[in-house]
C-alpha cells in the first residue's frame, strides 16, 4: 500500500504544484499591474516594485494553496482516471476511502510548508515590503518595524506603537518640538481615533518641558490635527489577514485588556487556523468528483469546475465572516460553516458512489 501512496501522493502533489505556479503567477502579474502606476513616484523604481511584489510571494502563497490543492487534485486524479489507473486500483480492492487518505497524506505535507510560509515568511516579508515601498514613496514614514511607526510631520514626531486599523492606533506618544530643536512636549495617548477630520486621543499625559521644569497635564479626551491621515496608515498597516497567528492573539489581549473591539481580530486569528483545514477540505471532495464523472471530461473542464469550487467556497466564507461580524456570531462556529458545508458534501458523495 504504501507504494500506491507514494504514487498517487506524488502525481497530486506534482498537480498541485503546477496549479499553485499558475495561480501565484496570476496573482503576481496583477498585483504588477496594480503597483506599476506608482513607478517614478519618488524613489519608487522599476526595481523597487519588484522587490516589493516579490516579498508578498509567501503570502500569495499561503492564500492561495486551498485553491491550488483543489486544482491540482483535479488535475492530477483525473489524469489517473483518463488512463483507466484508479479502475485498476479499484478493481484490486483498494476502496474510496482508502484513496483518499493517500490523497489527504500528502496533502498534510503540502500543507505544512505552506502553514510555515504563512506563519513565519509571510509576516515578516509583507511587514519589510510595506516599509520599502513606503520609504521608496515619500510617504512621510521614517521607519515601520519593531518600534511601531514613525513619522514626522513639521515639528512633531509621533511614536504608534500600534496601527489598530486605518483610522486607530494605540500606545501614541507624540514628541514636540522648538524651533531650536529643544523637546518642547510629550504627549501620550492609550489609543486614537480619527473622526471629522482630526484624531481624538484617550487617556493623555501630557508634559511640557520649560526652563522652569516639567508640567505634567491629564486628559480624558484631547482633539489633535495632523497630516497622519487613514488613507495614509492604510498602506503602511498590515492587515490582520496578513499577520501571524501568535501576533493576532497577542494584540486581541491587549485590545481585550483596553477594552477596544477584538471582533475583527479574532475572525482574522481563526481565519488563519481554517486556511489549513480548507485546503484538507478541498483535496478530499476533489475525489468524488473524479470518480462520479470528471474522469471522461477534458482537463480543461476540469480545471473549469475546479475554479468554479474554489470560488464558491471562497464566497460562501466571506459572506459567513461577514455575517458573522455584523451580527456578533462566536467567530469559530462561524468560520467553520463553509468547511462543514463542503465536509458534509464531499462524504454524501462519496457515500453515494
Amino acid at each position: 500500500m504504501k507504494v500506491i501512496d507514494r504514487y498517487i501522493g506524488g502525481v497530486v502533489a506534482g498537480a498541485t504544484l503546477v496549479a499553485l505556479l499558475v495561480v501565484v503567477g496570476l496573482d503576481v502579474f496583477f498585483s504588477v499591474i496594480d503597483q506599476i502606476e506608482d513607478v517614478g513616484r519618488g524613489g519608487y523604481t522599476m526595481t523597487t516594485m519588484l522587490q516589493y511584489v516579490f516579498l508578498t510571494i509567501p503570502q500569495s502563497i499561503y492564500e492561495l494553496f486551498p485553491m491550488a490543492a483543489l486544482l491540482g487534485s483535479l488535475m492530477g486524479m483525473g489524469t489517473l482516471a483518463a488512463n483507466s489507473e484508479l479502475i485498476v486500483m479499484r478493481a484490486s480492492g483498494l476502496s474510496i476511502w482508502r484513496i483518499v487518505r493517500s490523497v489527504l497524506q500528502v496533502g498534510v505535507l503540502m500543507l505544512a510548508v505552506a502553514v510555515f510560509l504563512g506563519e513565519v515568511v509571510a509576516p515578516v516579508a509583507e511587514q519589510y515590503g510595506q516599509h520599502l515601498r513606503v520609504a521608496a514613496t515619500n510617504r512621510g514614514i521614517s521607519f515601520l518595524g519593531g518600534e511601531g511607526l514613525w513619522v514626522r510631520d513639521d515639528r512633531l514626531y509621533i511614536n504608534a506603537r500600534r496601527v489598530l486599523d486605518r483610522d486607530r492606533l494605540a500606545d501614541l506618544t507624540v514628541y514636540e518640538f522648538d524651533d531650536n530643536a529643544r523637546l518642547k512636549m510629550a504627549t501620550r495617548a492609550t489609543h486614537a481615533e480619527f473622526s471629522a477630520g482630526q484624531w481624538i486621543l484617550h487617556g493623555v499625559q501630557q508634559s511640557g518641558f520649560s526652563d522652569s521644569g516639567v508640567e505634567v497635564s491629564r486628559y480624558d479626551a484631547l482633539s489633535w490635527p495632523s497630516l497622519l491621515t487613514p488613507d495614509l496608515l492604510g498602506i503602511v498597516m498590515l492587515k490582520p489577514k496578513h499577520m501571524s497567528t501568535r501576533d493576532i492573539d497577542q494584540l486581541v489581549d491587549y485590545l481585550a485588556d483596553n477594552g477596544l473591539d477584538t471582533s475583527q481580530y479574532r475572525f482574522a486569528f481563526w481565519g488563519r487556523f481554517m486556511t489549513p483545514v480548507s485546503s484538507l477540505v478541498m483535496l478530499f471532495i476533489s475525489v468524488p468528483f473524479v470518480f462520479s464523472g470528471l474522469r471522461s471530461v477534458s482537463a480543461g473542464q476540469r480545471i473549469f469546475i475546479g475554479v468554479l469550487v474554489g470560488f464558491g467556497f471562497y464566497i460562501l466564507s466571506q459572506i459567513a465572516a461577514q455575517i458573522g461580524q455584523v451580527y456578533m456570531l462566536p467567530p469559530l462556529a462561524t468560520m467553520v460553516v463553509p468547511n462543514a458545508i463542503f465536509l458534509l458534501i464531499g462524504i454524501r458523495a462519496i457515500r453515494r458512489l
